[in-house]
């Protein structure tokens, strides 16, 4: 009590608290005016540094680019029952390339050497589907790869079985050939270690920031639709008299409109391809007022 006495007798700024019902703040009394020019001139600073490391931050998030690629030893894994019982003599395979191999005994499979790029890996056996997965060989994420296998119905017959797996193991040759794309042209694969890791909210979400399209939410019912179009230099004037050019979205290599895109879940989503320029590509009907292409390649259910 004296000291406080003594305090308030000398002019010295007592705290004083201020409650809110998120936080609690001291404040002080304003003491000198060259002290009050000081606060005044770092509070200015440190709001400059927030604002241009924000800034920095958004335009950093917003733009999304493809991983730098290295060689690696082998790419390698395990294949697996639904019980998780390890399969021997299981076959596993690049897609459109000569990587061929079979597991072991532990279920184990190792491809040595293989090249660097996206890539589909497949895994069959007599009896189960095939399981397909596309992987970014060198972007040090999937250079181990363990897969499963379902059995098919028992109701199907054999000669239904065999059909269902030659067209699986066709379809992810065609979509090895679309990825091939990427090498020599543009374009950009989520895997789906990478869209689970991001956890996007919508497609939208996913594919912004990916240099040569921008993408917008459009307006209507429900969930809205989602508009990409191509940014590229020379791309989508020629192609589109109303304005820049689209991207046609795809399920499985099926046509949607902008609205159904905007109705996808990410968490079914096994892959996502984005080819920002206009080409013909693999196993996907094109159109003449579309540039470039958004491939949704589902979880099978």
């Amino acid at each position: 009590m004296i000291e406080r006495a003594r305090r308030r007798k000398r002019g010295v700024a007592q705290p004083t608290l201020a409650f809110s019902a998120s936080s609690c703040h001291v404040f002080t009394m304003p003491q000198s005016l060259a002290f009050r020019r000081r606060l005044r001139a770092g509070l200015v600073v440190v709001l400059a540094s927030l604002g241009a490391h924000g800034s920095l931050t958004a335009q950093s998030a917003g733009r999304v680019s493809a991983p730098e690629l290295r060689e690696v030893d082998a790419l390698e894994g395990t294949v697996v029952d639904v019980v998780g019982k390890p399969m021997r003599d299981v076959e596993v395979y690049l897609a459109k390339t000569n990587r061929v191999t079979r597991t072991d005994a532990n279920g184990v499979w190792r491809l040595p050497k293989p090249p660097v790029g996206p890539h589909v890996v497949v895994a069959r056996a007599i009896g189960y589907m095939p399981y397909v997965r596309e992987v970014i060989i060198g972007s040090g994420a999937n250079e181990t790869v363990d897969l499963l296998l379902r059995r098919y119905p028992r109701t199907l017959t054999a000669v239904q079985i065999t059909a269902r797996s030659n067209a699986a193991s066709a379809d992810a040759e065609v979509q090895a050939d679309r990825l091939i794309q990427m090498k020599v042209s543009t374009g950009r694969l989520f895997t789906r270690d990478q869209i689970v890791e991001q956890r996007p909210y919508s497609l939208a979400e996913l594919i912004q920031g990916i240099p040569g399209i921008s993408v917008v939410r459009g307006r209507g019912e429900g969930q809205g639709s989602i508009i990409a179009t191509s940014t590229r230099a020379g791309v989508g004037s020629s192609r589109s008299a109303d304005g820049p050019c689209e991207l046609q979205f795809y399920i499985n290599g099926t046509p949607i409109d902008n609205e159904a895109a905007a109705t996808l879940d990410p968490l079914n989503f096994r892959s996502v391809e984005v080819y920002p320029q206009t080409t013909l590509l693999p196993g996907l009907p094109s159109r003449a007022d579309k540039c470039g292409a958004i491939v949704v390649n589902m979880l099978r259910q």
